[in-house]
Formats: C-alpha cells, sequence, structure tokens
C-alpha cells in the first residue's frame, strides 16, 4: 500500500501537467461556442420596434430607448452589461438629418444602435445602409474595435430583435463562429482567436 501510495505520488505532478491543457483546450472550445451566439436583453426599455439581419442584408423599423441592458453587444464578448441602449431604423434614421442634425449620411440608413444619448460618450453607429450591413463601418462610430476576421464572419451572422413597448431582446447566430467551434475539435483555429481572451461588454470604447 505504501508503495502504491509513493507511485502515486510521483505521478501526480504528470498527471495534473497533463490534464492542464486539456482543460484550456476544453475553456478555448467553451470560448468558440460563445462566439457564436449573440443574446441581449433590455427590462427597462421604451419604444417599438422590429430589428433583423441575414447575413449581409440588415434592417430595422421603429425606435427604443433603454436605461439598461445585459447580455452581449457583439458576438466576441463575455457577457454583463451592454453598452448597447438605443436602436432606430427606418423612418427615424432618414428622418434624422431633417430633424435633429445627424450626419446627412443616415437619408440612406435603415437601421442603427448606440449608447444613452446623455452618456458623456454618447455614439449612435449605422449599422445598415440601404439594407446593406456596414461591417467595415463606413461612419467610423462602432465603438469595438473588430479583427478583419470577425469583420467577414459578421456577413455570415443571423440576428433578430424585438422591443414591444416596455423590453427588448435580441438574439443571434453566426455560421462562421460556429464552424470555428466545429474545427476546433481537430485543432483547426479558423478565426485565430484560440486562448485569446474575449474583452467585456462595459467599459468598451476606445479613446
Amino acid at each position: 500500500m505504501r508503495c502504491a501510495a509513493r507511485r502515486f505520488a510521483r505521478l501526480l505532478p504528470f498527471a495534473v501537467a497533463a490534464a492542464l491543457p486539456g482543460c484550456a483546450y476544453w475553456q478555448t472550445r467553451a470560448a468558440d461556442l460563445d462566439d457564436s451566439f449573440l443574446y441581449r436583453w433590455h427590462d427597462g426599455a421604451l419604444g417599438g420596434a422590429l430589428e433583423a439581419k441575414l447575413g449581409p442584408l440588415d434592417a430595422a423599423l421603429g425606435a427604443w430607448i433603454a436605461d439598461a441592458g445585459w447580455g452581449k453587444d457583439t458576438f466576441w464578448q463575455t457577457p454583463g452589461e451592454t453598452l448597447t441602449r438605443q436602436g432606430m431604423g427606418v423612418p427615424f434614421t432618414t428622418l434624422g438629418p431633417l430633424l435633429w442634425r445627424a450626419p446627412l449620411g443616415q437619408l440612406l440608413a435603415t437601421s442603427s444602435l448606440g449608447n444613452h444619448p446623455v452618456d458623456p460618450q454618447s455614439f449612435q453607429d449605422v449599422r445598415a445602409y440601404l439594407g446593406v450591413s456596414d461591417v467595415f463601418d463606413l461612419d467610423g462610430r462602432y465603438p469595438f474595435v473588430l479583427s478583419p476576421q470577425r469583420r467577414i464572419a459578421d456577413l455570415f451572422g443571423v440576428e433578430v430583435g424585438v422591443v414591444p413597448v416596455f423590453v427588448g431582446a435580441r438574439v443571434g447566430f453566426n455560421v462562421v463562429e460556429f464552424a470555428d467551434f466545429l474545427l476546433g475539435f481537430a485543432f483547426v483555429d479558423l478565426m485565430g482567436d484560440d486562448g485569446e481572451k474575449r474583452p467585456p461588454t462595459l467599459p468598451y470604447i476606445p479613446d
């Protein structure tokens, strides 16, 4: 028995060393799986809106604002308190330049998201022009830094949002990220983000 205990004590460090890479492997798989989904909930919303994104097509109808939200602003974050607290679609996006001095480019906008307008660093980012997703951030207002792979992957995301007066929700699924998750089991890192720490939702506004 004593001999077996000594043998076990000698082998324990090797067993732990072997298990550690396994833990990192499964943590990476879990992170890739979470990257495949977007989810956001606002229980203090006000307004009415329908939002939809199907690959490169993106549009919204109506407008809403909320004091807070929980979930993810993008696919590539850890969940928490969200930066996104308002959204606008047709006709409010197109009326912006006429009614409250919004940039003229918004005349062609069909979807936009932003934070609370009373925030000192408030922003309103156009998400789509004429129904086509602005994945390359033509207006320079997107507050998150995405790699080229993630910008391209965004073209393959499907998202649906609804705000029925007092609450709001948005969910999404990204085909490319799910492929990255599956290929990861064969040690293929399609997105080049294995081992990369995902940023939090707040604070995440560039200087």
